[in-house]
């Protein structure tokens, strides 16, 4: 099974299904987190908290999880039929739509020990001191190859997160190309020619990774979904505003592709 993240409601059957207790047990495990760690106290600490859950996922859980529920916010091309998850050195260096919008601009790139980058056939060196040269040197694996596609845990209340807001403008990257080019119009014509897109896919749990979490074994990421759905469920009864600002980053391993079989839904916003 799964911890269905798509909305509150389903998180809490979700949660209650695979820890085999009620809305009620769920409800009064909430109050007791409350009154042992936040009740009149001046620091409440999100590790004692999920310290706390942990020990209560350990003593119920039931069910096997054995898939991630993955939100992937993206704006595509108009003319991008590919719903398959590529990483960045792959959607930069194969035949991609992204690719062919680049090559407009006389951006090429190609990769060899990291992603080279080519501005009118002439590599472009990466190795100045301006903040956009450091981001582009880190996205593109000169210090540490991480590629790989991201999404988010949730997807509840998301039109109201910071990720969302980055998202809905294209890809980050694009802003960092757009200084080193002398084409006004790059970024308004990727946005007038894209749409942006919520892509839902359930993935095999051996397949993700959790941002800060990265070395948990497959039987720790189990619970792991479930403390962070229960942490979420908690601060949605007692602190709502603070799920806006915390929703935590799934990746998948290896800069492997996200197969599109495993895509369930994909949802045109704008």
């Amino acid at each position: 099974m799964y911890i269905n993240t798509a909305s509150q409601k389903l998180m809490v059957s979700s949660v209650c299904e695979a820890l085999n207790v009620s809305e009620n047990e769920l409800d009064d495990l909430f109050e007791d987190c409350y009154n042992n760690l936040q009740k009149d106290h001046h620091i409440f600490v999100l590790d004692n908290q999920y310290d706390f859950f942990k020990e209560y996922v350990q003593e119920h859980l039931s069910k096997k999880i054995d898939s991630i529920y993955f939100t992937h916010l993206s704006r595509r091309l108009n003319d991008d039929k590919d719903n398959n998850g590529y990483n960045l050195k792959d959607v930069l260096t194969k035949e991609t739509s992204l690719s062919h919008f680049l090559k407009k601009y006389h951006m090429t790139f190609e990769y060899d020990k990291y992603i080279r980058m080519y501005l009118c056939d002439k590599e472009v060196n990466l190795n100045e001191k301006e903040y956009y040269y450091e981001y582009l040197r880190q996205r593109f694996g000169y210090i540490y190859h991480d590629y790989s596609m991201k999404g988010l845990m949730f997807a509840d209340d998301i039109k109201n997160s910071t990720d969302y807001q980055m998202a809905e403008g294209g890809p980050e990257l694009l802003g960092y190309l757009y200084l080193l080019i002398d084409a006004d119009e790059f970024i308004d014509e990727f946005i007038r020619k894209s749409t942006f897109y919520q892509f839902e896919y359930l993935v095999p749990l051996e397949q993700i990774y959790f941002d800060n979490y990265e070395d948990l074994s497959n039987d720790d990421k189990q619970c792991h979904i479930i403390i962070k759905t229960l942490q979420r469920l908690y601060f949605c009864k007692y602190d709502p505003l603070f799920n806006e600002e915390d929703n935590p980053t799934i990746g998948i391993i290896d800069n492997i592709t996200l197969s599109e079989k495993y895509l369930i839904n994909k949802i045109k916003i704008c």
